[in-house]
């Protein structure tokens, strides 16, 4: 139910980081969603997933979570701090994108081996879910880090994962639907 409840709020950041970086480019400055106001959902979340490791990673939980799955929410969960952080610290962001790198091709091996595991349609969800994760961290070393003019490509990638990834998952678990 936590890891739902982190999924939720992951979808949420998802979104507002998206928004905000479709509307960082271009004529819509009515529409632009402040660096330090997204900072609030993305450090809530942050913190949120840091509690979700500790219970993942409580001895009393070992046969109900893998270590693995701690390690996967940190990425997300790291993600979202440094997002939070960098808002306020006004750093541009090439750590981010160095790191983002090295999530992302944590997140091919991810999907392949919720790939071999999947029995259920869900499963399969998840390795799709990896693949478009894998794929947003990529977009986020090429922006930062490669300087590429992608930011609203990147942000409305964001905000459509941030909805069908982790948001409406989240929402058909607490609805008993999967």
């Amino acid at each position: 139910m936590l890891v739902a409840a982190f999924l939720a709020f992951a979808g949420l950041c998802l979104f507002v980081n998206g928004v905000r970086l479709y509307y960082s480019e271009g004529h819509h400055a009515s529409r632009l969603v402040d660096a330090k106001d997204a900072a609030i959902v993305n450090l809530f979340t942050a913190v949120l997933g840091f509690i979700c490791m500790s219970h993942i990673l409580n001895p009393a939980n070992s046969t109900v979570y893998s270590p693995l799955s701690a390690i996967y929410l940190g990425l997300f969960a790291l993600t979202y701090f440094w997002v939070g952080v960098n808002a306020f610290t006004g750093s541009d962001g090439r750590a981010l994108g160095w790191y983002s790198l090295v999530v992302a091709c944590i997140a091919v091996p991810a999907a392949i081996t919720n790939l071999s595991l999947a029995e259920r349609i869900f499963d399969y969800w998840q390795v799709l879910s990896w693949l478009s994760w894998a794929v947003l961290w990529f977009m986020f070393f090429l922006l930062l880090v490669l300087n590429k003019p992608i930011a609203r490509l990147t942000g409305m990638v964001s905000a459509v994962q941030g909805v069908l990834t982790a948001l409406l998952p989240a929402l058909l678990y607490f609805w008993g639907v999967i």
